[in-house]
């Protein structure tokens, strides 16, 4: 990742950078740390309209003209500098793969679309040369396009996209209208990496080193290894389940008399089922689990910052048998919250502050909660130009842990699990999520049950698939 590029008016990367850049981690596997989403847009699109719209949205923002350098324009260099980002005055137009799928049968089309999103995956990108992101744009039918936006999470995270969404369409709607979309101008990402360099970590220390103060080992999901032999780059695959209509009713209304929120639920009953399968005895369990979090309690504009601020953070969770399962949740909730003002610690420091190895990982699995700020505005709309609707079809996104799980409100709230098939079978994951749906119907049908009669149908040992 050297260049020619002239670093005299770079600046630091962020601490999530910088976990992002980590040695062996970016750079060690093109698809690793991407994010790729598929939206579905419904209406009479002027594709060079829309294009244009998404070039001056990279335009406004500093983050999305920004490349990733580690040559510090001296020679020789006696030892790898840090890593640097710079921004370029004007960034090239992002890749657009056009592509009309009117006359393919929709089996083909499927098979296609999977090919397609795999490929774009193994591209990866040139840290140094911006933008870090890339559409495809596929014709489904007169009135109905299928959008592909992937983007590293160098310069973006989870939050960043129903923001830039928003300004895209905006774009796109003053352009068919011929005004200007008269947005206001952007924080650019820079005062964030200034606040948070700037940040005293001594208190957020002090917490974690007690939070994490003799932490147990992982539980493993899974007792012997898979026998995979496949490519590195197909080493992962998709599981997905949601709970029927009336299961996600009742835990919704559960949630609200009890006073919880869905991750806590969520993570409590995660953690309780990883403690059934682990070797924790009756008493008293200890589970650790990953959890993203926003990273926006504090900073400039944070709550509409575009740039990559979610962390991924412990969540300790202490398995109180005799306590009815409502109390037990709320106590988790709680002690969140003495967390979030904490939350935007990198991984590499909370394994230092936990007195664990470099290399040692602090959980097996990540949760990760859709619960982006979305405006309803964005999905709504008729079939002319300036009012084009758009519908979530689905996002990807990269772990370095064996199973990640996407948790995805809805009417029917989907589990969605993304895991390496080097460390998982496919038979251990289908079970983690059925037993998982089986004790969030437990919650929310009966709150008031014991901690210990939370537990799946059949705690049996650790299948080895």
């Amino acid at each position: 990742m050297t260049s020619s590029v002239d670093v005299r008016d770079g600046y630091p990367l962020s601490p999530v950078q910088r976990a992002v850049l980590a040695p062996g981690s970016a750079e060690a596997d093109p698809a690793a740390d991407l994010e790729q989403v598929r939206l579905v847009i419904r209406g009479r699109l002027r594709v060079a309209e829309f294009q244009q719209a998404w070039h001056r949205v990279i335009a406004r923002h500093e983050i999305l003209r920004t490349g990733f350098v580690r040559h510090d324009g001296r020679e020789p260099v006696p030892v790898e500098p840090e890593p640097v980002q710079v921004v370029w005055p004007e960034a090239p137009p992002p890749g657009w793969h056009l592509d009309d799928l009117r006359t393919i049968r929709a089996c083909q089309r499927r098979r296609g679309l999977a090919e397609l999103l795999a490929a774009d995956r193994v591209r990866g990108f040139a840290l140094d040369v911006p933008p870090l992101c890339r559409f495809a744009l596929l014709r489904v039918s007169e009135t109905e396009h299928l959008l592909v936006w992937t983007a590293h999470h160098l310069v973006v995270d989870g939050w960043s996209l129903p923001i830039l969404l928003g300004e895209a369409l905006a774009e796109y709607r003053a352009a068919v209208e011929g005004r200007d979309a008269e947005l206001p101008p952007p924080t650019p990402f820079r005062d964030h990496v200034a606040w948070s360099t700037a940040r005293d970590l001594a208190e957020a220390e002090q917490f974690w080193r007690t939070e994490l103060a003799d932490l147990p080992s992982p539980v493993p999901l899974q007792r012997d290894l898979p026998d995979w032999r496949g490519e590195p780059a197909d080493a992962f695959d998709e599981y997905s389940l949601e709970l029927t209509s009336e299961d996600t009713y009742l835990l919704h209304e559960t949630i609200g008399q009890q006073r919880l929120t869905l991750p806590a639920v969520v993570q409590g009953c995660w953690a309780r089922l990883l403690a059934a399968r682990g070797d924790t005895g009756a008493g008293t369990a200890d589970v650790v689990i990953g959890a993203t979090v926003a990273g926006r309690a504090g900073g400039p504009a944070a709550e509409t910052l575009v740039g990559p601020l979610t962390n991924t953070v412990p969540v300790r969770v202490r398995i109180r048998p005799d306590q009815p399962v409502g109390v037990w949740l709320r106590g988790l909730q709680a002690r969140q919250a003495l967390a979030r003002p904490f939350d935007h610690v990198p991984p590499a420091l909370l394994r230092s502050w936990a007195g664990s190895p470099a290399d040692a990982p602090l959980f097996a699995s990540v949760l990760d909660f859709e619960t982006y700020p979305m405006d309803n505005d964005l999905f709504t709309g008729t079939a002319d130009a300036s009012t084009i609707s758009v519908r979530f079809d689905g996002r990807w996104t990269t772990s370095h842990h064996p199973l990640r799980l996407v948790v995805v409100p809805g009417e029917r709230l989907g589990l969605h699990a993304r895991y390496d098939l080097r460390q998982l079978g496919p038979e251990t994951v289908e079970s983690l999520l059925t037993e998982l749906a089986f004790l969030l119907s437990l919650v929310a049908t009966d709150p008031d049950r014991p901690v210990s009669a939370l537990r799946p149908p059949d705690d049996g040992p650790l299948p080895t698939d």
